[in-house]
């Protein structure tokens, strides 16, 4: 079995642990998937309880599903949501959804795990995070973040220092910094006036850091 977690307003809590969950009641939409035929009805459940801002929200509460891995399909959830602004990516959305038994963590930066059946009252029970397993890494994005740099990093030098010439590149396009480069040097400069720091840093060549190399 596997566990997956859930936001409930507070006063629903001990209700749904008791009654469970019917799809009729909380789904949010109706998705399709590769497996599909149409569309059907589901309710988007998350791989870590800190995935989701209601977790500081007293309002509501979290709480733990136990079920069977091949019950659920992992679909990124960033490209869901910009599949309501760019419909082009609606099929990129479809095509890399993975059952959670396949899915390996870290792969999405926002995973969302699609439902497709009620969920009864004993797969259910409220999250304690002083009395559940831990769970060991801090939620999706940093682990989908860490993922990347770690994979940059075995494949090429000096990745952290290219980030922070792109921070101050970035920074200094908008007016925040002031910047010197010198292409004969292979050097660059960034000030800030109103404290006078100052950092230096070599010009890397961004052409050889490539995506699909990683």
């Amino acid at each position: 079995m596997a566990a997956v977690y859930f936001y409930v307003p507070a006063e629903k809590a001990d209700d749904v642990v008791e009654c469970g969950m019917k799809l009729s009641e909380w789904k949010d939409r109706e998705q399709q998937t590769p497996w599909s035929y149409g569309p059907r009805p589901c309710f988007c459940a998350l791989l870590h309880p800190n995935d989701d801002r209601r977790s500081k929200d007293p309002a509501y509460r979290c709480i733990k599903i136990s079920i069977p891995a091949e019950d659920c399909v992992i679909a990124d959830g960033d490209l869901y949501r910009l599949s309501m602004e760019y419909p082009e990516i609606r099929q990129k959305y479809i095509d890399t959804m993975v059952p959670l038994s396949k899915y390996r963590f870290g792969s999405f930066r926002n995973p969302e795990c699609l439902i497709f059946t009620t969920i009864l009252g004993d797969q259910i029970s409220v999250y304690g995070k002083g009395l559940d397993d831990p769970i060991l890494y801090e939620n999706s994005e940093a682990l989908y973040v860490n993922n990347i740099l770690e994979r940059f990093n075995d494949r090429y030098d000096r990745v952290n220092q290219v980030l922070l010439y792109c921070l101050l590149m970035e920074q200094f396009k908008n007016g925040l910094v002031e910047g010197f480069l010198s292409e004969s040097k292979g050097l660059s400069f960034f000030l800030d006036r109103e404290t006078e720091k100052y950092i230096t840093i070599p010009v890397p060549d961004l052409r050889k850091y490539k995506l699909g190399m990683i």
